[in-house]
């Protein structure tokens, strides 16, 4: 237990750049688009104007509509929460393709392993420390859309204003798992990023133009970003939906762990497919 501690305190240390960078940019995203709302809604028929102006698509692809964006929850649904998966999960897909196999490609982690820790503590103190990382960007994110919240004019409390945040944590979760899991299947580090990265732009896009196609649709039901949801309200929210994007993250988890503790370690470099 105290070595899957130690790993988890250095992990999240090592992360800890990372945290403030991402969670202090999504921070100082949410000062900047919080108080537009305020003078949004003090213009409403010249932006109205201007909305309805714009093609049905545009709208429809950031999950809007003519009248939406005037609302409070669809002002941060369209300008904000819609598009923060794909952002955040750049974070997501970096940091989980990295967590064990960049100290492998770089002969560091025969060493470590070496040290009385096991790897059963490894993992998880790793892998619990990224988690960790994680949720400190969503937090330092929810502070910069709150800190404005009561001058703009928006109306949210700080606990609905953790709503979407929770959901944005869920589906980031689903990303990383995919990294951290195709970096322990596939022959190297730069191969699992470049898949879950085209996978979460493939979700992200396919599921914000499956209005046009029934057949896109259908695709979109199959990718993560389709159960986003970037809600304002506990009524609004789907628990089933959050429960199953959790419950696929745990899945990917448990594979990566089954594959780290069942597979020999490289003492440097990148790998190969297996040949039998």
């Amino acid at each position: 237990m105290n070595s899957l501690w130690t790993t988890f305190r250095y992990t999240y240390r090592h992360l800890l750049w990372q945290v403030i960078g991402w969670g202090f940019g999504l921070a100082l995203y949410g000062l900047m688009i919080v108080p537009m709302y305020k003078s949004m809604s003090a213009e409403a028929d010249r932006f109205q104007q201007l909305i309805a102006s714009y093609p049905p698509e545009v709208l429809a692809f950031f999950g809007a509509d003519a009248t939406s964006p005037l609302t409070p929850a669809g002002f941060l649904g369209m300008y904000a929460f819609s598009m923060l998966p794909i952002i955040v999960g750049i974070f997501a897909v970096i940091a989980g393709s990295g967590l064990i196999v960049s100290d492998e490609e770089h002969g560091r982690l025969d060493l470590i392993i070496a040290h009385p820790i096991g790897r059963r503590a490894f993992f998880w103190g790793r892998t619990l420390g990224l988690i960790g990382a994680t949720l400190s960007i969503m937090v330092l994110g929810w502070l910069g859309f709150n800190l404005l919240m009561v001058r703009s004019g928006l109306g949210f409390t700080w606990g609905q204003m953790a709503i979407p945040f929770l959901t944005l944590l869920v589906q980031v979760l689903v990303f990383t798992s995919l990294a951290l899991m195709l970096s322990l299947l596939l022959p190297s580090r730069n191969l699992a990023a470049m898949v879950s990265g085209a996978l979460l732009v493939i979700s992200y896009v396919v599921s914000s133009i499956s209005f046009m196609d029934s057949r896109l649709e259908m695709i979109s039901k199959a990718l993560p970003y389709h159960y986003y949801q970037s809600v304002m309200s506990l009524e609004q929210l789907n628990p089933i939906w959050i429960s199953a994007l959790l419950g696929i993250s745990a899945a990917m988890i448990m594979i990566s762990f089954a594959c780290f503790t069942h597979r020999d370690i490289r003492l440097s470099g990148e790998g190969s497919w297996r040949r039998r």
